[in-house]
């Protein structure tokens, strides 16, 4: 499974990278939403880790733009500043997994894994 981070918090970003190669996954990174829009509209990802709050984007405008490009995208956002507001927000755009951080490595891994079977199954139907 090839997973892109969006994370502008370089801190975060080498974590989950290093927690996510450990687990045998393939990740790419990106700063900005800009960045990412760009990273993902020239490969192919199977999920998207999406921090809320980004210099140049909100995530609920950059979901939007991420399905378009690709419909059936998986998407789990992450927050540091959660609220109920901004919960149901995200998750009205149809986001897999609404996480706040800290993020908890047993956690992630947990959810990473039911993804990856939720993909396999449907793969394979």
């Amino acid at each position: 499974m090839i997973i892109l981070i969006v994370e502008d918090d370089p801190q975060v970003t080498n974590y989950i990278t290093k927690r996510l190669s450990g687990w045998g996954y393939r990740t790419n990174s990106a700063e900005t939403g800009k960045d990412a829009l760009e990273l993902f509209s020239k490969k192919n990802f199977d999920l998207i880790l999406l921090d809320i709050m980004l210099p140049d984007y909100m995530a609920f405008d950059l979901i939007p733009k991420f399905k378009r490009m690709n419909p059936d995208i998986g998407i789990v956002t992450m927050t540091g500043q959660s609220s109920r507001e901004l919960e149901q927000k995200v998750r009205e755009q149809g986001i897999l997994y609404y996480m706040v951080k800290p993020i908890e490595a047993a956690n992630l891994k947990l959810l990473l894994d039911h993804i990856k079977n939720d993909i396999k199954q449907q793969i394979s139907i």
